[in-house]
């Protein structure tokens, strides 16, 4: 474990070159988890099984991840980090010998293990927060879920599909020139604990508070995908603006 995290490019770049090799070290390969210390897979799955059976959380970028890193913390879900260079070929590389295994980013897909299930699903709650948020921000193309989640304080979280992940990583490896483009499946998941998701539905059918409700609806988006990539230079100049007259209201408000 001391010295794991230096020599595991090594040992992982070994186990794809060489099957005889992965055969000899695939019982003691470690991995590096969210619960403080070094686990087996075999363990992370067995320890796992009831929550998201035969599926595999991990982390690709700790800094970036660091609110799903939370909310997973916070839910007593286990994650495992996968993030040096040759860890993307190495899932991939293992979902072929680990039949049946399935790797998910931890900003890929909504684990059961963070949904709270006490409360009734709500169709119509769920058609009219979907049709606020393309109508404000303008993105009729845009995949909008609204689940409950255990964790309260985030109105808002944006997946990114494992598939589109996995093709923007071989888009950089082989370069843009040689891959082209691939569109990039985001889904925008509302959470109805959360008491913004909540007073903005109250709202919707306000006139006197569309402008508000499409402020919001903005900055929650933006806010989501503050927490899954940096913002473009204009999107970073609009959010910096709309924070400020969001600051201006409230300090209306006060007086």
């Amino acid at each position: 474990e001391k010295y794991w995290d230096d020599i595991n490019p090594f040992i992982k770049f070994g186990c794809m070159r060489d099957d005889k090799f992965y055969s000899r070290v695939k019982d003691i390969l470690i991995y590096k988890s969210t619960d403080g210390g070094y686990t087996l897979l075999k363990d992370y799955l067995e320890r796992n099984s009831e929550k998201h059976k035969d599926q595999v959380f991990y982390i690709s970028d700790e800094k970036q991840q660091a609110q799903y890193i939370r909310i997973f913390k916070e839910n007593d879900l286990e994650a495992l980090y996968l993030n040096s260079v040759i860890d993307s070929h190495f899932i991939n590389f293992l979902e072929m010998k680990e039949t049946g295994t399935r790797f998910l980013s931890v900003d890929s897909d909504i684990s059961e293990g963070l949904k709270d299930k006490s409360g009734k699903e709500d169709k119509k709650l769920q058609k009219a927060l979907e049709s606020l948020f393309k109508d404000s921000l303008n993105k009729e193309d845009l995949k909008i879920q609204v689940e409950a989640l255990k964790t309260s304080d985030i109105p808002a979280v944006l997946l990114m599909s494992e598939q589109s992940r996995r093709m923007q990583e071989m888009t950089r490896y082989f370069g843009n020139s040689s891959m082209g483009s691939f569109p990039v499946e985001h889904t925008l998941v509302l959470n109805k604990n959360n008491n913004l998701i909540v007073k903005l539905s109250e709202m919707k059918d306000k006139e006197d508070r569309k402008d508000d409700v499409d402020l919001i609806c903005s900055h929650v988006y933006d806010l989501a995908m503050l927490s899954h990539k940096p913002l473009e230079p204009n999107e970073m100049t609009d959010f910096v603006k709309r924070s400020n007259q969001l600051l201006s209201r409230l300090a209306e408000l006060e007086n």
